[in-house]
């Protein structure tokens, strides 16, 4: 695996695990149970979000460079 590839993917994999917890934090702090699902959603929906925003901004910054 091409080391671009593996640090985008090591990085949106702990943006979505920071956010889901967080996230995971407020909803107990309001009372409610813990949810897998609703922690893996916003795992998997916000560590791909921050994941193709930065591959993006890379690949914008490559062309910019050449």
């Amino acid at each position: 695996m091409k080391s671009r590839l593996k640090s985008l993917l090591i990085g949106g994999c702990v943006g979505g695990g920071v956010y889901a917890a967080i996230m995971a934090a407020f909803d107990y702090y309001d009372g409610q149970e813990f949810s897998l699902w609703k922690f893996v959603i916003n795992f998997l929906i916000f560590g791909g979000f921050m994941t193709l925003t930065t591959w993006y901004s890379l690949k914008k910054a490559d062309k910019k460079g050449q």
